[in-house]
């Protein structure tokens, strides 16, 4: 009955926290589970956080140019067999941070947990070969399961989702209005490398700054706890 009620009352979530389509699926999960996937910061304070998934690539550096010109922190979720041998360079700037992104962009709910666990495992070896140290982890569709939390627990590492969604990836999205429209305090906003525009990236930060919201990184959101869709 509890699974029911979570899946009937899940899209009103997704309206409200902006997630991925798959989400209804996820937060069905138990509690306990979801507790180890960090969603947003429960705060009263107007801050929040931006990630970009699936670099670096050849966009990244576009990117990092707009978010130094306006001082904004951000946290870059890398996939290893993205990474060059020189990749760690770009990271260098204080104002960045990085996370794994699994080694190749599985479905970690479509594999096996032996695969789970070696895809961990070549991605951690691969950031320490890299010189790019992290304790942060978002799985690749944001998938929630018990796999990934063995490994989380393993290798003591934070698995950050999101609740603010900018769509970037979906071709038919022209701005992102949809973001400032759902903007809360404590968002973790989603975006990837390959599909975000410089100029309207400008033109978000602009706003945030309007709305008076302060960018943050995530580590400094994870100074607040997280807040679930589900309490």
């Amino acid at each position: 009955m509890k699974k029911f009620f979570i899946l009937f009352l899940a899209p009103y979530f997704l309206l409200a926290w902006n997630l991925y389509p798959t989400y209804p699926n996820y937060l069905a999960k138990k509690k306990e589970l979801l507790e180890y996937f960090y969603f947003k910061a429960k705060t009263p304070q107007k801050v929040v956080a931006l990630t970009f998934d699936d670099g670096p690539n050849r966009h990244t550096k576009a990117i990092m140019e707009v978010l130094k010109k306006y001082n904004a922190p951000a946290t870059f979720f890398l996939i290893g067999k993205n990474l060059k041998k020189d990749s760690y360079k770009l990271y260098q700037n204080p104002l960045f941070s990085v996370g794994m992104h699994t080694f190749d962009h599985k479905q970690f709910d479509k594999v096996s947990s032996a695969v789970v666990d070696e895809d961990f495992q070549k991605t951690i070896a691969l950031f320490k070969k890299r010189h790019l140290q992290t304790t942060l982890f978002r799985p690749a569709y944001g998938v929630v399961n018990q796999a990934i939390v063995n490994n989380l627990q393993k290798y003591n590492i934070h698995a950050i989702l999101w609740s603010n969604d900018s769509f970037d990836w979906d071709k038919k999205r022209r701005s992102y209005k949809n973001v400032v429209e759902h903007l809360e305090s404590g968002d973790i906003i989603l975006m990837h490398d390959h599909a975000t525009k410089p100029q309207e990236l400008a033109q978000l930060l602009e706003v945030i700054a309007q709305k008076g919201f302060r960018v943050v990184s995530i580590n400094e959101l994870l100074k607040y706890p997280s807040a679930l869709p589900f309490n």
